[in-house]
């Protein structure tokens, strides 16, 4: 319990002494997995370019991060500026692509620390299941300290001398290191998430226990996720409303 309480203070400790998460824009440490490995993972894409991750909860509803509804240049997305594409290692071809009809972003989203990070998308067309495409449920608890956890992306692999970015589908096993009131921390050093993976799913007992926020700026620490379990009843709510 000792170890795992100062885990958890050293991540909070290094997120908030002057090293500010930034947003996402690959995984750390971690190597090529196939879509069936992770069939709740989509790319969202921009300009025909990958810019977030999000996971699949029904045939047409998408759960994503709120600060993937910007640009590099802080400019407000809207729906008809995604496309999602579900169903492949590859970010760049085969699965399907898919419009966006609708987004709702959390209302008290701040941009500034990432709390309430978090947001659903409405597909255009309902998907079709596959062993390549598939729905995750919500988790309804966090995760105890010490549990072992999977994240995926298309996120960078390595942040020098430059970054670089994958196109097959990236995928690490990372421990859980507790919850604040605001986010969940997971991952470390070596073992992590980068920029490009934001909105993406950690993964626990096929489970949907977060969404990727925020990362240190060379990726050499934990993550913040937002948590699934602390957001459930404002996801549900917000897929009820955002169906109508």
């Amino acid at each position: 319990m000792f170890i795992q309480s100062f885990l958890l203070l050293l991540a909070i400790g290094f997120l908030s002494a002057g090293r500010v998460p930034r947003p996402e824009e690959r995984i750390i440490g971690g190597q090529n997995i196939e879509i069936e490995q992770a069939p709740w993972q989509v790319s969202l894409q921009v300009n025909g370019e990958p810019h977030c991750g999000g996971s699949i909860y029904s045939k047409d509803i998408i759960i994503t991060a709120a600060h993937c509804r910007f640009d590099k240049k802080k400019r407000r997305l809207e729906a008809r500026d995604f496309l999602i594409r579900v169903g492949s290692s590859l970010w760049n071809s085969k699965g399907t692509l898919v419009k966006v009809a609708a987004i709702r972003s959390h209302e008290n989203y701040n941009s500034t620390n990432l709390t309430k990070d978090i947001a659903v998308m409405r597909l255009s067309e309902p998907l079709n299941f596959t062993d390549k495409v598939k729905s995750i449920p919500l988790a309804e608890r966090n995760p105890a300290p010490g549990t072992v956890a999977m994240v995926s992306g298309w996120g960078a692999t390595s942040t020098y001398p430059k970054l670089s970015y994958p196109v097959h589908l990236q995928g690490v096993d990372v421990l859980i290191l507790g919850v604040n009131q605001f986010f969940l921390f997971a991952g470390s050093y070596g073992q992590t998430s980068c920029f490009g993976d934001s909105g993406g799913p950690l993964v626990v007992d096929q489970q949907l226990v977060g969404v990727v926020s925020g990362v240190f700026e060379y990726c050499d620490g934990p993550t913040q996720f937002i948590s699934v379990s602390d957001e459930r009843s404002w996801l549900l709510n917000a897929i009820a409303s955002i169906k109508l």
